[in-house]
């Protein structure tokens, strides 16, 4: 029976062939990984629900397999307030008790961290208490976010309770992007054509021959949007690429995933890399896109439509700018918004917050020289993490605001104020409006 790459994974887990719709009671999980917003809740829970088992079993409180579970403080760190430290504090304390790597405040961002020490490997079945868990499907892995109670059975017993395998949309890839156009133009075009609900609790799977041309840092940016069209997660093929990148990183076996050729998919749509143009998404959803062609159009189509998910925009001048976040916070990124800023000063009217996504990458930023350009022209750089991009930290915007951001969701009160006006765009064109004060084409910086 011809299957799809999570088919394959879930079948070769249970040792029996799945196909979407079959419920599994019991799937079990390969790695397990919390930020400190859910761990304390969820430790709180897995002390209490499981208490009375473990002394039944006369032991102390164990998890499934320490080795395979993770706790990155990510969201608020340097810490925020006396709520969060505290919530760390109980995090690691628990994790030395339990033998539980935990990261360092400003090691970097959950999406990122494992990716690079290479926890994460293909064909391995993850939990994530994030919704954009589905980024670690760029490395041909079934990456699922959870919630609290989720999360806590998992720590115990190293299963997914209750799942039912989701129907697969396949989308074929072809060519290579133009000159100042990028993976976050792609994934922009994508949530516009598709809506917020196009994908609804389907997988998302990504492959065809434009896989050559496109870097893991590119894959990672894609995959992590795919629950803004409403994707239970997102996972891409395997290939040479994704092989060179695991070489002497990847921390565990693995095996990599291809879908059947002649599998029937509910969908199927191929983008031609070579058509796309920088896009911009409208607050206040990420559906709101448009090229950088129809702009004006698209901004007064703002201000004609009655519905709440539009904004009335009015101009295209921003007041903060933010590069970073688990979506557009890695080297690629930096490196695409460095040949802008590169020579220029950020605007006199703009506050522009540069984060970039782990140590690793700001170590490489430093090391390349490349952190210089930003501080020169005015940016405020910060320590490795989420920043401002769930508007609690680092860079919250008033009242008032225009932001372009390169993060991955412009809700209503997403970044800060509801009053604020978030507009999602990729570092390039992050950048090129940082600069100019202005939403603008980038490629007429490069």
């Amino acid at each position: 029976m011809p299957q799809t790459i999570v088919e394959k994974i879930i079948s070769d887990h249970l040792g029996k062939t799945v196909s979407a719709g079959d419920k599994i009671d019991k799937l079990p999980i390969d790695l397990l990984f919390f930020n400190e917003v859910i761990a304390p809740p969820a430790i709180a829970q897995f002390q209490k629900d499981f208490s009375r088992v473990f002394q039944k079993m006369n032991s102390g409180e164990k998890v499934f397999d320490p080795k395979r579970i993770f706790f990155i403080p990510d969201h608020t760190v340097p810490s925020s307030s006396v709520a969060v430290s505290e919530g760390i504090d109980f995090m690691e304390k628990f994790a030395v008790e339990a033998g539980i790597k935990c990261y360092k405040e400003g090691d970097g961002i959950e999406h990122v961290v494992l990716i690079e020490d290479g926890y994460i490997v293909p064909g391995s079945i993850i939990l994530g208490t994030d919704s954009h868990t589905d980024t670690n499907g760029a490395l041909n892995a079934l990456a699922l976010g959870v919630g609290t109670s989720d999360a806590s059975f998992a720590l115990a017993t190293g299963h997914l309770y209750d799942f039912r395998v989701p129907e697969t949309i396949r989308i074929n890839l072809t060519g290579k992007f133009s000159k100042g156009v990028s993976a976050k133009d792609l994934i922009l075009t994508l949530i516009g054509k598709m809506g917020v609900d196009g994908a609804v609790r389907r997988i998302v799977e990504f492959g065809g021959p434009a896989l050559m041309n496109m870097s893991m840092d590119e894959r990672t940016t894609v995959a992590n949007m795919a629950v803004e069209m409403g994707a239970r997660t997102a996972i891409f093929d395997h290939d040479r690429i994704l092989e060179k990148y695991l070489a002497g990183r990847a921390k565990f076996p693995y095996k990599t995933y291809s879908a059947d050729k002649d599998f029937h998919y509910e969908k199927v749509i191929t983008v031609e890399l070579a058509t796309l143009e920088p896009t911009i998404a409208f607050p206040h959803k990420p559906a709101n896109t448009t090229s950088i062609g129809k702009i004006k159009e698209y901004m007064k189509k703002s201000q004609e439509s009655t519905s709440a998910d539009f904004a009335r925009v009015n101009n295209l001048k921003i007041t903060d700018a933010f590069l970073g976040a688990c979506t557009n916070g890695r080297f690629d990124d930096f490196l695409e918004a460095a040949k802008i800023i590169k020579g220029r000063k950020v605007h006199p009217k703009v506050n522009f917050v540069v984060i970039p996504a782990s140590r690793k990458v700001y170590n490489k930023l430093l090391e390349k020289g490349l952190l210089k350009l930003f501080a020169d022209a005015g940016a405020n750089i910060e320590s490795s993490n989420c920043g401002p991009c769930f508007g609690k930290h680092m860079g919250v915007v008033g009242r008032g605001a225009q932001m372009i951001s390169s993060s991955n969701r412009n809700y209503i009160g997403r970044m800060g104020s509801k009053e604020a006006k978030i507009f999602l765009a990729s570092p390039a064109s992050v950048t090129a409006a940082a600069v100019s004060g202005e939403i603008t084409d980038p490629r007429k910086f490069l």
